[in-house]
């Protein structure tokens, strides 16, 4: 079962990375505000819509895997097992409050308001958050499996729905763009 779950990360991963670049190369035109623009780029609630979805699949891809590069990292070191599941899920933990504080302060930083799939995306992050908290106590110092279970299908679950949300935005962009040239 890990290895699933190994393989259906790096395609997440994979996923994720290929949203990006498929905002950064649909919206030619606005590459260098997605990385740089500030108040003054965001003239339309489109232009706000662009920008929050932009900073959402950025700060996704950055954080899944950060997250799960310090996972694998944790795993690896010589810990007697409660250590390790302690460290383990507090990380986890740690990572999901710094993604939804670093997606919030982005937001704040760059001057656009929260698009539904940020919003979206920081709801799925707080659940996930909240699971591995649940982990923490139960599996790290409770040493009860009582979520073991359901904890991977649910995370795994997570990160595809979140997969899911952020394609939206450019998927809808890609077809009203065909749809106006008159080639669907």
């Amino acid at each position: 079962m890990n290895e699933f779950y190994q393989v259906t990360g790096w395609i997440i991963i994979a996923l994720e990375l290929f949203v990006v670049l498929f905002l950064l190369y649909s919206f030619k035109q606005h590459r260098f505000d997605l990385f740089f623009g500030g108040k003054s780029t965001l003239k339309k609630q489109s232009d706000h819509e662009l920008h929050s979805c932009f900073l959402a699949s950025l700060a996704v891809l950055v954080f899944y895997t950060s997250s799960r590069s310090l996972g694998q990292y944790i795993l690896s070191l010589p810990f007697e097992v409660m250590q390790m599941r302690q460290i383990y899920y507090f990380s986890l933990v740690c990572t999901g409050a710094a993604f939804i504080t670093v997606l919030y302060l982005l937001h704040a930083i760059r001057g656009c308001s929260f698009s539904a799939t940020a919003r979206v995306v920081a709801y799925i992050a707080f659940a996930v958050m909240f699971m591995n908290f649940a982990q923490l106590i139960l599996r790290g110092y409770l040493n009860s499996d009582i979520l073991f279970d359901a904890y991977g299908p649910f995370v795994v679950m997570g990160n595809v729905c979140t997969f899911v949300i952020l394609a939206r935005f450019p998927f809808y962009k890609l077809m009203e763009s065909r749809l106006a040239k008159g080639e669907i």
